[in-house]
C-alpha cells in the first residue's frame, strides 16, 4: 500500500516537473545564449512586411551549440560554438510557432549557408484570473497552456497583470489546449480549463475563477512532545491531482493553506532523517478537507534520526595555470577504492576536500576548469582518516582558441495579428530575464565531472 502510494506520488511530481520544464525550456535556452555567447548579424530574416528583427535562431548538436539574434535589418549568423558535426536548427520569436530543421552539417572553418526556416503565426489564448468569491483580479499568476493530447511538443505561458488579465501568444498551433495554473497562488488550489486555438486567431475569455484552498493545520513533535522545527509536511488528494505543503515553525506547528480542494488527503511529515504519516507510517488515515475551510488538529509524531558524519581524511592543495596563476572555481575530485570527495578552488586557487575520503592509498586527484584541459596529480595519493594530506597541487594547461564553423540562412513568416508586433517585445524579455536566474543556478550546480565520479564511486 505504502509502496504504491509512493510510486503514485513520484509519478505526480514527475508530471508536474515535466510541465514546468516544457514551459521554461525555450526561455532557458534563450537566456543561456544571451549570457554566454556573442554573435554578429550577417544573414537576413524576412517577414510578410519585410525583414524581421529579434528572431532567435539556435543550433544544437553533440559537438557544440550556437545561437544568434537578427538585427534591425534582419541579418543573422552563428560563428561561435559550432565544431565539426551535425546540428538541429530552431527558431524562436514572440507570436510565432517554434520551427526546426534537423541534420545540418557543419565543418569547422567553413560557412554553411542557405539554412532557411519558415515560421508560422501562433494562435493566442487570453482571459482573466479572479478570486471566485470576491471577483477581484489576481496579479502575478503564471498561466500555462499545453496541448490536451499530451504530446508536450507545443505550449507556452503568460503572467497576469494587475488587472488579472493574461495573453499567451507563442508556440500555439491549431489544436485543443489545457489551460492551467503553472504556480498556484497562495490561498488557492490548482484549476484547469480548456481552449480551442486556431493559428493566427486569439481565443478570448478563457477565464479562471480561483476558489479558496482548504486548510490543514497541526503540529509535528518528537516522542517526548517537543515540537520539531523545519519539518516538511505534505498533503496529497486521493487522486493525486491536488497538493499542498508547508514547513513547521519553531514550535513544530504547520499550516497548509494552498493547493487543497475538497477531497480526502494523505498527510505526511518528513525531516530530521525520518518520515511518518498521519495515522501512522504503516496505517495512514485520510484527512477530509473542504475548500475554504480549515481542518485543524492534524498532529503527527516523528522520531528524529541523527546520523553522525562519516570520518574522513582531508586533501588540500592549489590549482594553477602554467604561469603559476591561480585558477578560480576549478572542481577538484579525489577518487579511490575507499571513497570519493570533491572541492572547489577559491580566488587564490586553493581547495580543501574533507569529506568522503576513507583510509586508502590509491586516490586519484583530478581537476576540471572552464577553458583548461583536465589535469590530474601525477601519482596516487594516500589518505588517513583524521589527518590532512597537503600540497596536492595541480597545474593546468589552457585550451587554445578553437576554430568554429558558421551557419547562415533566412527565416520567413507572416506577421501575427494577435500581437500586432513583428519583433520580440519588452514584456517577454522581462519574463525571460526571470528564467536566467534558474538557468545560471542550474549551470553552476551541475558538475558533469562530479556526477560521473559519483555514479561510479564504490
Amino acid at each position: 500500500m505504502l509502496q504504491e502510494e509512493n510510486n503514485l506520488l513520484k509519478r505526480w511530481l514527475l508530471a508536474d516537473v515535466l510541465i514546468f520544464a516544457i514551459a521554461l525550456s525555450f526561455a532557458a535556452q534563450i537566456c543561456v545564449f544571451n549570457a554566454t555567447t556573442k554573435q554578429n548579424a550577417v544573414g537576413i530574416v524576412y517577414g510578410a512586411n519585410g525583414p524581421l528583427a529579434g528572431v532567435f535562431v539556435f543550433a544544437d548538436g553533440d559537438n557544440g551549440s550556437g545561437s544568434a539574434i537578427t538585427d534591425s535589418s534582419g541579418h543573422y549568423t552563428m560563428t561561435t560554438g559550432l565544431k565539426t558535426g551535425t546540428y538541429n536548427m530552431t527558431t524562436f520569436a514572440y507570436g510565432y510557432i517554434t520551427n526546426e530543421t534537423d541534420f545540418v552539417s557543419v565543418t569547422a572553418g567553413q560557412t554553411k549557408s542557405g539554412i532557411n526556416l519558415v515560421i508560422q503565426a501562433s494562435g493566442g489564448i487570453s482571459g482573466t484570473v479572479t478570486d471566485a468569491v470576491s471577483l477581484n483580479p489576481i496579479n502575478g499568476t503564471a498561466i500555462f497552456a499545453n496541448l490536451s493530447n499530451g504530446t508536450g511538443t507545443f505550449g507556452w505561458f503568460g503572467t497576469t497583470g494587475t488587472d488579472g488579465k493574461y495573453l499567451i501568444a507563442t508556440n500555439l498551433p491549431t489544436g485543443m489546449y489545457n489551460v492551467s495554473l503553472e504556480a498556484v497562488p497562495y490561498g488557492y488550489f490548482r484549476q484547469m480549463t480548456t481552449a480551442n486555438v486556431v493559428a493566427g486567431v486569439e481565443t478570448k475569455n478563457v477565464n479562471l475563477a480561483l476558489a479558496r484552498s482548504g486548510i490543514i493545520s497541526g503540529k509535528v513533535a518528537a516522542p517526548n512532545g517537543t515540537g520539531l522545527f523545519g519539518i516538511s509536511v505534505s498533503a496529497f488528494s486521493s487522486d493525486f491531482t491536488q497538493f499542498g505543503s508547508a514547513k513547521t515553525d519553531l514550535s513544530g506547528n504547520y499550516r497548509i493553506a494552498t493547493g487543497l480542494g475538497t477531497d480526502n488527503y494523505t498527510v505526511s511529515a518528513s525531516g530530521a532523517g525520518n518520515t511518518t504519516f498521519y495515522g501512522g507510517l504503516l496505517t495512514p488515515v485520510s484527512v477530509p478537507v473542504t475548500a475554504g475551510q480549515e481542518t485543524s488538529g492534524i498532529n503527527m509524531e516523528l522520531t528524529p534520526v541523527t546520523t553522525p558524519p562519516t570520518p574522513s581524511g582531508t586533501i588540500t592543495g592549489r590549482i594553477t595555470d602554467q604561469s603559476n596563476n591561480p585558477i578560480r572555481s576549478a572542481t577538484v575530485t579525489a577518487t579511490g577504492s575507499n571513497g570519493t570527495g570533491f572541492g572547489d578552488t577559491d580566488s587564490n586557487g586553493y581547495y580543501n576536500i574533507s569529506s568522503g575520503l576513507r583510509k586508502g592509498t590509491d586516490y586519484n586527484v583530478s581537476a576540471t576548469a572552464s577553458g583548461y584541459y583536465d589535469a590530474s596529480y601525477p601519482t596516487l595519493v594516500s589518505v588517513t582518516v583524521g589527518q590532512t594530506t597537503p600540497n596536492i597541487n595541480i597545474q593546468m594547461t589552457a585550451q587554445p582558441a578553437q576554430t568554429f564553423g558558421t551557419i547562415t540562412g533566412t527565416v520567413t513568416g507572416a506577421s501575427n495579428p494577435i500581437t500586432n508586433v513583428p519583433e520580440f517585445q519588452y514584456p517577454l524579455m522581462a519574463m525571460l530575464s526571470l528564467t536566467l536566474v534558474a538557468a545560471v543556478a542550474g549551470k553552476l550546480m551541475l558538475k558533469t565531472k562530479r556526477c560521473k565520479y559519483t555514479n561510479n564511486a564504490p
